[in-house]
């Protein structure tokens, strides 16, 4: 929670907001952050969107335990006018952030219907997601930083994020306990706290081995990787590693944990694996989230179908 300080400043009852709106707030807080697991980004930005539907309520005098549809759109209407005219992508986070909140306070009895269900804006067109060429990774992979102080480090780090696709943040929370002793499984908390096992093939294996047999022998730290000062490495750090590489490479592209993930779930669906599988090894909930990337890999289905339909060599 001490992520989130600087945005508990204004949510202050001598600042308008009502006791109910306050122990709302730290209710809904505690639900993003125990059972959503999400990130402090994520908790930071549904507490910002929560706390300007607050602010209008207050101006309006309207209940926010008894709204309907109507209020909903009159609140968006009000965002328009402060701050201009919304994108579609901002819009859609901020009726995501007010779905969320009112589907939580009816579960919690505190009002009887949800009234955000019935409010919709037009769909969001995703954009595809970003991955490396088979080139770009080797290049990534294979370049050298001119200090090696940290490089076992670093080239652990890529190797694992290309060779199991975790996201960053089940990166830095990976621990040693949690390591298969040959270092090639590794049991990780994903979204939701939901646990997954990833496998780690041949390079990672290598670079992890040698990362960890470097490792001070009076550290006792479980977390696999470590910072400068041999404390967990954040989210932060991580990117910071990746962006520091890009600039020593003169490489023109952006470097990105996700990027990595991008790369592998691409990588394995062009290689002809099963989609399920995909799911699986990524750890999402749902199917079409993995679907996504069989726009990126058209190229096979392209091949997949020139070799199984009768007509397609004509």
């Amino acid at each position: 929670m001490n992520g989130l300080k600087e945005f508990y400043i204004d949510f202050k009852i001598d600042a308008g907001y009502s006791a109910e709106m306050l122990d709302c707030k730290e209710r809904f807080l505690t639900y993003l952050d125990i059972e959503k697991n999400f990130s402090i980004h994520t908790q930071a930005a549904y507490l910002r969107d929560l706390k300007f539907f607050f602010l209008f309520c207050l101006k309006e005098e309207i209940d926010f335990f008894n709204i309907d549809p109507v209020d909903i759109r009159s609140y968006f209407a009000y965002l328009i006018n402060e701050q201009g005219q919304l994108e579609k992508k901002t819009q859609s986070r901020k009726l995501s952030s007010l779905r969320t909140f009112y589907k939580f306070i009816h579960r919690e009895n505190l009002i009887q219907n949800n009234p955000v269900l019935s409010v919709k804006f037009p769909k969001v067109r995703s954009s595809l997601p970003k991955n490396f060429t088979p080139i770009e990774m080797e290049d990534i992979l294979e370049f050298e930083k001119p200090s090696p102080l940290l490089e076992k480090r670093d080239r652990a780090i890529l190797e694992v994020l290309y060779s199991s696709g975790i996201r960053v943040f089940e990166l830095v929370n990976a621990k040693i306990s949690e390591l298969s002793g040959d270092y090639s499984t590794l049991k990780v908390m994903g979204k939701r706290r939901k646990e997954r096992y990833v496998f780690l093939g041949d390079a990672a294996r290598e670079t992890l081995e040698s990362y960890l047999g470097s490792r001070n022998a009076k550290d006792r730290e479980d977390y696999i990787f470590l910072n400068q000062k041999g404390k967990k490495l954040t989210t932060r750090g991580v990117r910071y590693i990746l962006n520091v590489r890009r600039k020593l490479m003169g490489f023109d592209k952006t470097v990105t944990p996700h990027k990595f993930r991008h790369t592998f779930a691409t990588d394995l669906l062009d290689a002809g694996a099963d989609i399920r599988a995909v799911q699986e090894l990524l750890g999402h909930a749902s199917l079409s989230s993995t679907q996504v990337y069989l726009s990126v890999s058209k190229d096979r289905l392209k091949e997949v179908y020139r070799k199984a339909h009768p007509h397609a060599k004509m």
